[in-house]
């Protein structure tokens, strides 16, 4: 499927909400012929609106699709059938203003409850069977439903209260006061919901490029020179605006920088790089700041160890699929459905905002593509929509018999810090099936190449790069930003990125009076991802022979051999390994107490004995070896509890909005959208980069 299809945002009649008010007032038929028949010796209404309800549901019976409405008309009519015409009771025909309006609140009711809203049954019509289910869809029609449930509670009180008949002016008045509502609501209903909880974060600051600030005074100040922050400060430069970086290192990149132990060089913690096909956000950020990708990426080859078997799955998804068709060939058909699904949701995913550079969270959606955006991308992409409203976990469940294949499939949902019950669609597709879709791939002269090229692209742009530069104060006032303040120097800024966790921003260097309690809490709830323990050694042996990167699923560890993605960072005839094993923050003791570099050796002998165990021989050939801890990690990059994916990713998870309370102040980096990974972080920097830059503000798009 090809990633570039230039999609609209709407079809060009847009019928379904009037088709699905219709249906809804079909199914309200029974009730109005019941209603204005009903009166003293009529008991023909009831089986006048039995009849009509039957045929109703004699369709729906015929099409194996129920509406929980005319179900509940169906039970109803049919007791005051048997009712009226078997036991001779006038009820249903005396008082059936009342005990109808009743009825239609409690089968409201009830809809409620079963998490299935009437209203949602005939808007189904237009949307996608895979949307159905989505909580936003469910949300949506919860609002629009008990509305109804309220006008038929209050018209119920008024009819049993005498006040007037079920057909007076009043109920009448109502009742197409909620038909009006639900179509309008149905149609803005969706950004109306999004953009009320994101209402906090639309502020705007002017901001145009200017050459004639003052020395230290900046448009923009980048706190931290980790890939996001470099991006985002390398994008604005090139659109002109004057961008200082802070950064605490003596090296740019954070996570993605290069380790030097004498004549070796790891990778500090980044094991693949994502986002560099045709026109993946890698790529497309290198090409925009004149960086040519060519020959500055190599593909991985890949190995997975699972239960004492090598499955080598190679560098493209043909191989994968291959490879994964041989070992369970009883599978080989849904193998090849699954990935099919899942490159159609994730070229989606890129195509519907093409034009914005970069997927956007759903305010965003909303506010660049207008107010039908959140009602009609759902229609136009349901594949995609589809893999939102799900876990990993279950699209798996879908496709596959063998826990093993899931297994395997699932692997790569380690990258995201979580498991596949856990990993959201979005995250399956960037962090999970992206890389196997399209492949991962290790840069020339190892992660801190590309942290340097990004800085000097930053610089080359007119920017300033400043390393061992800690920021130790956002300066604001009166909630807006000032600028920031490293040591005795303050750089004055009109917007500030913040490239550092948000918990350490919000807690550390920003006053708690301005950023506020709430947002303070909200940030403090918010769970860290786990951390890792990494081991660096050089080895004296020749490992061409195994693949790059080797998934150990049976020891839940990851072997990255540097060198034999880059054959420079090792000397020739050794290689260079990096082994990452998850771990957590608290099993290690603070890096002050004694048994702390005692326990870092003993873990790293460990994981050593284990990596010998897929590499035959080379816990006995290390002649380099240093390893980090998770309060290595949080001591090198500000993370707290040395978290490897900033914030948890798991669902339910609602990490921050890459705008703060305080105008000016944004985030950049792993713990915003879309979350943690290089090309994840580069699209956070898109996002970052455009938003100050007014998303083409000359077109009148921006606010």
């Amino acid at each position: 499927m090809s990633p570039q299809r230039n999609a609209g945002l709407e079809p060009q009649k847009d019928t379904s909400g009037l088709a699905g008010a219709l249906l809804l007032a079909l199914a309200f038929l029974p009730w109005i012929v019941y209603w204005t028949i009903s009166g003293p010796g009529q008991s023909a209404a009831i089986a006048m609106a039995l009849s009509i309800t039957c045929a109703l549901v004699a369709h729906q019976v015929w099409t194996s699709s129920y509406r929980v409405l005319d179900v509940g008309s169906f039970v109803y009519f049919a007791l005051a059938a048997i009712a009226t015409f078997v036991l001779d009771s006038p009820l249903f025909v005396a008082a059936s203003g009342p005990l109808g309006l009743g009825a239609l609140l409690l089968i409201a009711i009830v809809s409620l409850v079963v998490r299935r809203p009437f209203t949602a049954d005939t808007a189904r019509r237009g949307y996608p069977r895979q949307y159905w289910r989505n909580p936003a869809f469910i949300t949506l029609h919860t609002i629009i439903t008990s509305v109804w449930a309220c006008v038929f509670l209050v018209c119920g009180a008024l009819v049993a209260f005498a006040v007037t008949p079920a057909t007076g002016p009043v109920p009448i008045a109502l009742m197409v006061a909620a038909f009006i509502f639900t179509i309008i609501f149905e149609q803005k209903g969706p950004a109306f919901l999004v953009l009320e909880r994101y209402r906090p974060y639309e502020w705007h600051v002017p901001l145009t490029p200017t050459a004639s600030l003052q020395q230290n005074e900046y448009d923009v100040a980048v706190i931290g020179a980790g890939i996001g922050g470099l991006a985002s400060a390398a994008l604005l430069a090139k659109h002109g605006y004057k961008v200082l970086v802070l950064e605490q290192q003596s090296q740019p990149g954070g996570y993605c920088h290069s380790l030097e132990r004498g004549e070796f060089a790891f990778s500090a913690g980044v094991t693949g790089i994502t986002g560099l096909w045709d026109n993946g956000p890698v790529k497309r950020v290198l090409r925009q700041l004149g960086i040519s990708p060519d020959g500055r990426f190599t593909p991985h080859s890949c190995r997975y160890v699972y239960k004492g078997q090598n499955i080598d799955t190679g560098t493209d998804l043909s191989s994968i699929v291959a490879s994964l068709g041989d070992v369970f060939p009883e599978e080989r058909e849904s193998i090849g459905g699954f990935y099919q699904e899942a490159a159609e949701a994730f070229y989606q995913l890129h195509e519907y905002s093409s034009k914005f550079e970069t997927p956007l969270p759903d305010h965003l959606v909303v506010r660049l593509m207008g107010d039908k955006a959140a009602a009609h991308l759902p229609r136009i992409y349901p594949g995609l929509y589809d893999w939102m409203g799900k876990t990993l976990q279950q699209k798996l469940d879908e496709h596959f018999q063998s826990d093993n294949l899931k297994a395997l499939v699932a692997a790569a949902s380690g990258q995201n810090g979580t498991a596949p019950q856990a990993t959201t669609g979005l995250r399956a597709l960037i962090g999970c099936l992206g890389p196997q879709l399209a492949g991962t791939y290790f840069p020339a002269g190892g992660p801190g190449a590309l942290a340097a090229a990004l800085a000097g692209a930053v610089e080359s742009h007119g920017g300033t790069v400043m390393l061992n530069y800690r920021a130790d104060r956002i300066l604001t006032d009166r909630r807006q930003v000032r600028g920031v303040r490293s040591g005795a120097e303050i750089f004055q800024a009109h917007v500030v990125v913040s490239n550092v966790n948000p918990r350490t921003c919000v807690l550390q260097l920003v006053e708690a009076s301005e950023i506020g309690g709430p947002y303070i809490d909200y940030i403090k709830s918010l769970p860290m991802s786990r951390s890792a323990f990494i081991v660096y050694a050089g080895v004296d042996d020749d490992l061409t022979s195994y693949p790059s990167l080797i998934q150990n699923m049976d020891g839940d560890f990851t072997i990255l051999i540097n060198s034999n993605v880059d054959e420079r960072l090792a000397p020739r005839g050794r290689s260079s390994l990096t082994l990452i094993a998850p771990m957590g923050y608290r099993d290690f003791p603070p890096r002050d107490e004694r048994d702390y570099e005692d326990r870092k050796r003993q873990f790293a002998a460990l994981l050593l004995r284990k990596a010998a165990e897929v590499i035959p021989g080379i816990a006995d050939k290390v002649v380099v070896l240093d390893a980090a801890t998770p309060r290595t990690l949080e001591s090198y990059t500000s993370m707290p509890d040395g978290a490897l994916y900033g914030f948890d990713q798991s669902v339910g998870s609602r990490r921050p909005h890459f705008r703060s309370p305080i105008k000016g102040l944004y985030f950049a980096g792993a713990s915003t959208f879309p979350g943690a990974g290089v090309e994840s972080v580069m699209m956070s920097a898109m996002l970052c980069a455009n938003d100050i830059a007014g998303w083409g503000r000359d077109s009148g798009r921006a606010q």
